[in-house]
């Protein structure tokens, strides 16, 4: 289809054609969909030291895009929260993904909201960062579930129900590394 028509003109503001608005979503077909490893992150948390997604491989990650402007972000804090210290001592790793534009908001968010794991900074200019980009982030916030290869194994844009979908995904996952150790023994 897109070879054929991505030259098609589209309604709705912006004018675009097919072929651009076809782009992220094959974009996250390809890259993004669940199975598949998620693309690597490298670049400075807030603190401003050097960081690798591929650094917490072994481990159950969350990763959440989160900004200190996004209500329902500031909102799943406090479940991330719970769920961290929860897990404190477990293969698990919380990883936030921060779209501020200010990164001394970003520090004043991580101290008001007593946010104790890591948080790349997307280095943005409002919600375009490289890293957001790169993960095709169209809302925040935005959590992916990596198990300990970097396999995506969940998404879900937003804040309600899904903290119920998340704690058992981390537990599911928490199990299946328990039982391939189990299993090597």
């Amino acid at each position: 289809m897109i070879t054929q028509y991505a030259d098609c003109p589209v309604d709705g503001p912006p004018k675009s054609t097919l072929g651009v608005k076809a782009d992220p979503e094959l974009y996250e077909l390809r890259h993004l969909a669940l199975g598949m490893v998620a693309p690597e992150i490298e670049g400075e948390d807030i603190d401003g030291k050097t960081r690798k997604l591929s650094d917490y491989r072994g481990r159950i990650v969350v990763l959440s895009f989160w900004a200190s402007w996004c209500g329902p972000c500031l909102q799943m804090i406090r479940h991330e929260r719970t769920l961290a210290e929860r897990l404190a001592g477990k293969p698990f790793a919380l990883v936030g993904v921060n779209s501020d534009v200010d990164r001394a908001e970003a520090k004043r968010a991580l101290e008001r909201e007593q946010i104790s794991w890591r948080s790349f900074w997307d280095v943005t200019n409002g919600n375009d960062g490289p890293i957001s980009t790169a993960f095709n982030i169209k809302g925040w916030p935005t959590v992916y579930v990596l198990d300990p290869k970097g396999v995506i194994r969940l998404k879900f844009v937003g804040f309600g129900s899904s903290n119920q979908l998340l704690n058992g995904t981390v537990e599911h996952l928490l199990r299946e590394l328990a039982d391939a150790k189990e299993k090597t023994r």
